[in-house]
């Protein structure tokens, strides 16, 4: 899969300039049925040993303690809120990421008047069509306010803030020189693809975490802590990112805004102080007044049906 996948980076690139798609495309759909029907077959033999290993708790605590998360500068700011679109939002790739923009993104209030975040509708439009049958919008993860010293939606709020006006981009260049009293932070140049590829192994090591963690890593920690915490695996909306249509109604249910900021609420946690908690996040009686308390969490994998194409 990995060399699949670096093949279609490949013909995809500027250089080569392919408009096709080897992994999702109707004319690859036999090449790729076959590839699943042979990942299956493998795990069955007991073959397949490969796992992407989720971020402890007590490791993304390490981030912020250690000031690798913040907002004190520009590399800080740029890599918790890295972290935080891709626990949130789950984001799929460097390519996903390095596309997103200071417009991808909006801020709303719910009936509350609590502080969120959602997918700006131009983002949305790129993986759905539209149009009567589609519920994007009941679906989309959203990141709300905590309300704490390391709450999400501020530390994004402060990096659009500091973002160079002549860049696109929401992922830029930190600047080199950089004091805390100028208004812009970073370069004018969009942050590089492999620089966000190895962005969570730079993580690990500036924090000196347990493990060094991939991308991939942080992927799979959204998915867990989810879990972990009760939410049922085929609520929880596009787990592991590019599903075609059929595959994303079995896998999630659409939920309210209340279900959404239970989500977010959940994952928010695992950056705060009370992160180490185990037992399952609790709906607080307190939330009409703004207030949320945390506790805590910790695997789910889908295969494709077997199909045996032979020789093919």
């Amino acid at each position: 899969m990995a060399i699949r996948a670096g093949i279609n980076r490949y013909l995809t690139s500027e250089i080569i300039g392919k408009k096709f798609s080897i992994t999702c495309d109707p004319i690859f759909k036999k090449a790729n049925k076959s590839l699943n029907a042979k990942l299956k077959k493998i795990k069955e033999s007991g073959e397949l040993k490969v796992k992407h290993a989720s971020i402890q708790a007590e490791d993304i605590r390490k981030c912020y303690e250690s000031g690798v998360f913040g907002g004190d500068s520009p590399i800080s700011l740029l890599r918790v809120n890295w972290f935080n679109i891709n626990l949130f939002f789950r984001k799929r790739g460097r390519e996903e990421q390095r596309k997103l923009t200071k417009t991808s993104f909006v801020f709303k209030k719910d009936a509350n008047q609590v502080e969120y975040v959602e997918i700006a509708e131009q983002e949305k439009t790129k993986n759905h069509p539209s149009g009567i049958s589609d519920k994007a919008d009941e679906g989309d993860p959203k990141m709300f306010s905590t309300g704490a010293a390391n709450c999400p939606v501020q530390y994004l709020k402060k990096l659009i803030r500091v973002l160079h006006p002549g860049e696109a981009a929401l992922f830029q260049r930190p600047k080199r020189k950089f004091d805390s009293s100028d208004e812009i932070w970073y370069d004018r140049a969009a942050l590089g693809l492999n620089n966000l590829g190895k962005m969570m192994r730079e993580i690990s090591a500036a924090a000196n975490l347990s493990q060094i963690y991939t991308n991939n890593s942080l992927r799979a920690s959204s998915v867990t802590l989810l879990d972990k915490a009760g939410i049922p695996v085929h609520s929880i909306p596009q787990l592991s990112g590019n599903r075609n249509e059929s595959s994303v109604r079995v896998y999630c249910e659409r939920q309210a805004l209340e279900q959404e900021r239970k989500r977010s609420d959940i994952l928010a946690a695992a950056t705060t102080s009370t992160a180490l908690a185990t037992q399952p996040v609790q709906q607080n009686e307190q939330r009409n007044k703004n207030e949320v308390t945390y506790q805590h969490m910790f695997s789910t994998t889908l295969l494709p049906k077997f199909v045996d194409f032979g020789n093919t």
